[in-house]
């Protein structure tokens, strides 16, 4: 009994002085504060009671009340106020408190003042001259001191012989020319706290015009097709373009439009090409305060184009194919198209067609007749000359050409679609194909005949094989050669994509009476089992768990046999008395 009290007793000291711990909290637990911003530290004692609490500075003094600090509380807290926050309050703090035991807690947090990267004594467009040495200013500061760097959209800036970051991360360009002009970003970052911001500053470089090469500078036009002269200069200050013809002043004789911006500028000069004085030499001319550059321009006459060459024709019994090539001299001015002529020997009209490409084909001939084609370019001016005539005979009516054969299949279809293009019917209509198919392991032909059609569907295929086709097309005058194609159809996709319903085999099927009987089977054994502790189950329960039979089975048994020995014992029974069978 004295034990138990002793055990008690202990276990009630232990509460109580668990109880009576003090711990001190301070919230927020981050310190962070914007310069400038205000903040409330909380300080908090919690489990038990304290005879004060109030916050020190890193030398212990205890913090009293400034332009930016102030210190409030009650028995169990002690706030802490940053107020304006100025890079002095920054520091180490302490809250301190004692409890009644005279034991001193302490809990601290660091404070710190920070702030974002800011341009300061901005100037967002600088101007230098070119060749010197040109000091870029961006002046950045931040909390911490931000590192400074600078990025230019053409070109990497990085420390070297033509560029410099100084202390301040100013970028000094020595020698700096025209090239440098553009639009600078001066980058302000402070790796620790991953803040980053940047400034676009403009640097303009006061420089001679340079002028733009023009391709092509030689020009051409003719008579009665206005034309645009342009010329392009790079310039800073702005710059005055002029033009002049063979060293003389345009004066009104044309329409000046200016396009600039900043340091580019760009002047189009429309003229009207009235005469052939108008063909000359022009010459457009830049000046600014830096001084002035020049480009040169050349408006030639146009010519119509020479004949095209090596003109070839491929007779048929119907159709000619022609094909040649372009001319040595458009004339200086752009190839519009050609014009393919033919006739019959016999007559001196000429039929014209208008192509734009350098093989063509004349359709509806007549069979066996002798034809002369020829063929000229045009461009703006006018038609050019005729090349030479080149004479040719179609052929006879015969069979068709053997028929150009495309297919098409589907991965989700074991179908094949044939489509035919007769290039050449012999001089009378395609009136049939014939479509020979077969696998290629097969021996057996199908044979199909497509009338009046273009295409033909190859129907429910082997899936996954390869087919071997021969197509011929026919007329009235016989048949064509056999194209011979080969193709395959598509690996057969699962039953689901084809929207075909899974088979249950001959197997599945006896696995399901087969399931469907055990099952059964484990019902009408559990209810034997259950009402008549017979079975399976119970042939299991009794060999394998050694179960014994229910209570109330055995003292039915040793009351059959008090009865046998009861019987036994009375006088003298009839042994025709009938025995109980328990005995």
């Amino acid at each position: 009994m004295l034990l138990h009290f002793s055990i008690y007793t202990g276990l009630l000291l232990l509460v109580n002085s668990a109880q009576g711990a003090v711990k001190l909290s301070v919230n927020p637990a981050s310190g962070n504060v914007r310069l400038g911003e205000s903040m409330t530290i909380i300080c908090k004692a919690e489990g038990g009671d304290v005879d004060s609490i109030a916050w020190y500075n890193a030398e212990e003094d205890e913090v009293e009340e400034s332009e930016h600090t102030r210190v409030t509380g009650d028995e169990y807290t002690s706030q802490l106020h940053i107020i304006a926050a100025v890079p002095e309050v920054g520091g180490m703090y302490l809250c301190r408190a004692n409890e009644d035991t005279d034991a001193e807690i302490r809990k601290s947090i660091t404070i710190s003042v920070i702030q974002d990267p800011i341009f300061n004594h901005l100037l967002p467009v600088q101007e230098f001259e070119e060749g010197s040495d040109a000091l870029v200013k961006c002046h950045v500061s931040g909390i911490p001191i931000p590192v400074v760097s600078w990025r230019h959209p053409q070109k990497k800036i990085h420390q070297s012989e033509r560029y410099t970051i100084d202390s301040t991360g100013n970028l000094v360009i020595k020698n700096i020319q025209a090239s440098d002009a553009g639009t600078y970003q001066c980058v302000g970052t402070i790796a620790e706290r991953q803040v980053e911001k940047d400034l676009p500053i403009k640097v303009n470089v006061n420089h001679v015009p340079i002028f733009v090469p023009v391709d092509p500078h030689l020009l051409y036009s003719w008579l009665g097709n206005p034309v645009n002269l342009s010329c392009t200069f790079w310039s800073y200050p702005r710059a005055e373009i002029t033009w002049s013809r063979s060293g003389s002043d345009l004066g009104g004789s044309g329409r000046v439009f200016l396009s600039e911006n900043s340091t580019q500028i760009r002047s189009v000069l429309q003229l009207p090409v009235n005469s052939t004085e108008d063909f000359s030499e022009y010459r457009c001319n830049a000046g600014n305060s830096r001084g002035s550059a020049s480009g040169t321009l050349i408006l030639r006459e146009g010519g119509i184009p020479s004949p095209p060459r090596d003109v070839t024709a491929d007779p048929h019994s119907t159709t000619i194919e022609v094909s040649f090539s372009g001319p040595d001299d458009d004339g200086g001015i752009p190839i519009l198209g050609y014009l393919l002529e033919w006739r019959r020997n016999s007559t001196r009209e000429w039929n014209r067609m208008r192509i734009d490409r350098e093989r063509s084909r004349v359709s509806a001939l007549d069979p066996y007749t002798p034809y002369q084609i020829r063929v000229a370019a045009f461009n703006g001016k006018g038609e050019g000359n005729y090349s030479g005539i080149v004479s040719t005979r179609t052929l006879s009516m015969r069979e068709p050409d053997r028929p150009v054969v495309s297919t098409r299949t589907d991965s989700m279809s074991n179908n094949i679609q044939i489509f035919f293009e007769d290039v050449e019917s012999g001089g009378s209509p395609v009136l049939r194909h014939f479509v020979r198919y077969k696998e290629v392991q097969a021996d057996q032909w199908e044979s199909v005949t497509v009338n009046d059609s273009n295409s033909y569907l190859l129907q429910d295929l082997t899936w996954g094989s390869d087919y071997e086709l021969q197509i011929q097309a026919e007329n009235s005058l016989g048949q064509s050669l056999t194209t011979y194609l080969n193709v395959s159809t598509p690996q057969r996709p699962p039953a689901a994509a084809v929207g075909e319903r899974p088979k249950v085999g001959t197997g599945g099927v006896v696995g399901i009476i087969l399931v469907i009987f055990l099952a059964l089977l484990l019902v009408v054994d559990a209810v034997c089992y259950r009402t008549r502790r017979c079975g399976i189950f119970m042939c299991l329960a009794a060999n394998l768990l050694g179960r014994r039979e229910p209570e109330h089975k055995s003292l039915d048994h040793e009351a059959d046999q008090s009865a046998c020995r009861m019987t036994s014992s009375t006088d003298k029974v009839s042994s025709l008395t009938p025995i109980s069978k328990h005995c």
